[in-house]
């Protein structure tokens, strides 16, 4: 229904769901043939990608039911503003267009974006209270709005909000019937009008969450009549990418996250952050958001040119900062092993952040860091200080890891490891394979080591193409993992599926991510397996 349709009576859309589908979302790509997307790039490439991916475009039903010119412009620049993490100066702006547009939802639907973003940012409660006020906010104004695809749009997307606040907070009942409203009123959109673009990402999302969820929770899904694969949900992802007005940019962020988290990158969809981040070049969020994903990639170096570029940029007058630079710049910088420059960027995360989210991953990390430069004392300070205060898989392997550095120092073999690790997290393969084998060849070392040196072996082979090598590798970790909670055996029993599915022999890939599933074990990341496993099998 167009915005000149006559106005209906409307209902709300009963919420009723299941938490379950949220897991997937807040628990937690490939450069284009022969193209450079990191900061090293050409210039003149990388802005010819943007240009082609955030060229202005013209809403087929509307600018948010704006209905002046004022308003309009008013939009535009807040949404410039929130882009460049000029949050206070968006702020005021959507303030002003909400008091210049009575009639539109746009002003207080991107201030609750923006005390979401916040909120996110900050894991603490004032936060969320404000998100909340916000939200409540925009759905006195849905309320009595005229029937239109944009009232129905923003219906579901303060529901997916809160679903995701929900969510952090682990508040999942609540979390769950959001989520559910969320669904419904995506689904109901575009099954009325396919060709509103806006809100093919919100339900990508939805269907990313239902193809993803844990098998814990699977039965619900059925319960409460949700459907979608992670392929779908890319799908959709790519379509809001390439056609909306307003959903681009996050479609962008979130199809290559998912990209990179579950499907090993395979789309490439890394690509559409680089053209974000040379659309943007002076806003810090595209450049973290890049950097994230290039560690993703494997590519250390260029990462930590991107984060030095978000540094400079948030030290701008009216810029927020992104608290998790600090962290990814320590990491950056410790794949390249150069320890005594990323302990300060752990440490200063570690001290500063009030919230949850990296907290064990950087205690750990800064204690290795010291440990690797000789300080045993202040490793074990942080080591003792690695908290697993979330069910999250990088939480409770930290904390394990942690407890285990704890009761000796870390002897010659895990020191070479950690080489090993870091020269395959930098890219550095050939030089993986050769710092890793001593270990695997060393019949007096710990079994669980031997299986490491064989997974991260296997990682390297596998990187440079030598697939028999890294069938081999991987097959000697999946047949002597040592350690039953260590990720070394499943994890390569996944990777096993990965190189069949390389080489072209599809079957011995479903065998591989099948054997996958069956697992039942909590080893270290076996939520995040499962997840893998799930999407590997989707794509085939």
């Amino acid at each position: 229904m167009s915005p000149m349709t006559p106005p209906t009576s409307r209902r709300r859309a009963p919420r009723t769901a299941t938490a379950a589908l949220l897991l997937a979302l807040v628990g937690a790509g490939l450069p284009a043939a022969g193209q450079t997307y990191g900061p090293q790039a050409d210039a003149g490439a990388r802005a010819d990608t943007a240009a082609a991916v955030f060229d202005a475009r013209v809403p087929p039903y509307g600018p948010m039911l704006v209905s002046t010119d004022a308003g309009r412009a008013l939009l535009d620049e807040g949404r410039a503003a929130m882009i460049a993490f000029r949050l206070d100066e968006a702020e005021a702006l959507f303030r002003r267009l909400d008091a210049a547009e009575p009639a539109s939802p746009a002003g207080r639907y991107h201030l609750a974006t923006l005390a979401l973003w916040r909120a996110l940012m900050n894991e603490r409660e004032p936060y969320y209270g404000r998100f909340f006020a916000a939200a409540d906010t925009l759905d006195d104004r849905l309320d009595g709005l005229p029937d239109s695809p944009w009232a129905t749009h923003f219906e579901a997307e303060v529901a997916f909000q809160r679903a995701v606040v929900y969510a952090k907070q682990e508040r999942y009942p609540k979390a769950g019937l959001a989520l559910r409203a969320a669904y419904g009123r995506y689904e109901a959109n575009l099954r009325r009008h396919p060709e509103f673009w806006e809100s093919y990402k919100g339900m990508g999302l939805c269907h990313v969450a239902v193809g993803s969820v844990p098998r814990a929770y699977r039965w619900i899904l059925s319960v409460f009549g949700f459907g979608g694969t992670v392929q779908e949900g890319m799908e959709e992802l790519t379509t809001a990418l390439h056609r909306s007005a307003y959903s681009r940019e996050e479609a962008a962020l979130y199809l290559a996250v998912v990209d990179a988290i579950l499907n090993e990158g395979k789309a490439g969809a890394i690509r559409h952050v680089a053209a974000l981040h040379a659309a943007y070049p002076e806003s810090p969020m595209p450049a973290y958001l890049h950097a994230f994903l290039l560690l993703g990639e494997r590519q250390a170096e260029a990462a930590e040119a991107a984060l030095r570029d978000a540094v400079a940029h948030q030290a701008a007058a009216g810029v927020d900062a992104i608290p998790y630079v600090d962290y990814y710049l320590g990491e950056a910088l410790f794949r390249q092993n150069r320890f005594e420059e990323a302990l300060p960027r752990f440490e200063a995360y570690a001290r500063s952040y009030r919230g949850h989210a990296l907290l064990a991953s950087a205690h750990l990390h800064a204690g290795l860091a010291r440990e690797m430069t000789g300080d045993r004392d202040g490793a074990v300070a942080h080591y003792r200080r690695v908290q697993a205060g979330r069910d999250y898989d990088s939480d409770r392997s930290a904390r394990r890891r942690a407890a285990q550095l704890l009761e000796r120092p870390m002897s010659d073999s895990e020191r070479t490891l950690l080489l090993g690790q870091n020269d395959y997290d930098a890219g550095r393969y050939r030089a993986a394979v050769r710092t890793l084998q001593p270990v695997l060849g060393d019949p007096d070392a710990e079994a669980a080591h031997r299986a490491e040196a064989a997974y991260r072996s296997g990682r390297a082979f596998q990187a440079l193409g030598e697939s028999e090598e890294a069938l081999r590798h991987y097959r000697f970790a999946a047949s002597n993992p040592g350690d039953p909670l260590a990720k070394w055996g499943p994890w390569s029993q996944y990777h096993i599926g990965e190189v069949h599915e390389e080489m072209g022999d599809a079957e011995a890939a479903r065998r591989a991510y099948r054997a996958v599933l069956d697992n039942e074990d909590e080893f270290d990341y076996h939520k995040a397996l499962e997840q893998r496993a799930r999407t590997a099998l989707g794509r085939l």
